[in-house]
């Protein structure tokens, strides 16, 4: 069997095995869904919320390519997105990137040794459906207040949304508000079928329609406490659109190994 490399990363507790394409070829067939579901258990593998490959493309300093803990590709992730720009930043000792991922460009910055920030895509409406509050951030989200989100049963309701909102399913977020500013929040999270410690492009989806709920306008920041940490999104709010949407938090490398 191959002898395979790998890092382990975790922003907000979302942990990530990142597999570096760019200077190694194709490690892993990103295809063989039973190998990256394997690598990605806790139990009898590596352990992780998800698979990122880091690749090579001639337009972008690299390309994104994510995969959930059941194996398949996946949309953008947003806390996937600050560990893979905090391993490009300990390869290539560079701050800034310009990178492709599933939803297209994206920036990143690396303010400091243990803090990375990431622009999202625009975010143009929102959509009130049976299920709850339809938002895409890069990924398809869902939004719900409750009283208390860290003490919400979020896998029982989550489970039985992320199924009910379409074939394709969803995530589902449970936010409480703090303040106009500052919310909780946790997630259910498709592909990994759990709950996760954090999911960025929810803490964007979800910071975006607290501020719209709010009615807030213009330059914004909204602090989001997830069980993985805080925290924070800024961006421009302009009637239902928000645009120059940053997601800013941790990204912390955690071991390397060798799978095989």
């Amino acid at each position: 069997m191959k002898i395979v490399p790998f890092e382990k990363y975790e922003g907000a507790g979302n942990d990530f095995i990142i597999l570096d394409f760019f200077d190694h070829g194709e490690l892993i067939d990103l295809n063989d869904q039973e190998l990256i579901e394997k690598m990605c258990n806790r139990r009898y593998g590596i352990g992780a919320d998800g698979l990122i490959a880091l690749c090579r493309n001639n337009e972008y300093d690299f390309q994104m390519k994510y995969l959930n803990a059941d194996g398949l590709f996946s949309t953008f992730c947003g806390n996937g997105s600050r560990c893979i720009t905090m391993y490009a930043h300990r390869k290539w000792n560079r701050d800034s990137f310009r990178f492709l991922a599933a939803d297209g460009q994206h920036e990143s910055r690396v303010l400091n040794s243990e803090t990375v920030k990431v622009k999202m895509k625009d975010i143009n409406a929102f959509e009130v459906t049976n299920c709850g509050v339809f938002v895409d951030s890069g990924s398809p989200h869902l939004i719900h207040f409750v009283t208390d989100s860290f003490t919400y049963d979020v896998n029982k309701e989550g489970r039985k949304l992320r199924n009910e909102f379409s074939k394709e399913g969803a995530n589902v977020n449970f936010i409480d508000s703090i303040s106009t500013e500052e919310i909780n929040i946790a997630t259910y999270e498709r592909g990994v079928e759990n709950e996760t410690l954090a999911c960025g492009t929810g803490i964007a989806a979800a910071a975006y329609y607290s501020a719209i709920f709010n009615k807030l306008s213009g330059q914004q920041t909204i602090k989001v406490n997830a069980k993985g940490g805080a925290l924070e999104v800024q961006m421009t709010i302009d009637g239902s659109r928000a645009t120059d949407i940053w997601l800013t938090g941790p990204a912390k490398r955690v071991y390397s190994g060798f799978w095989g």
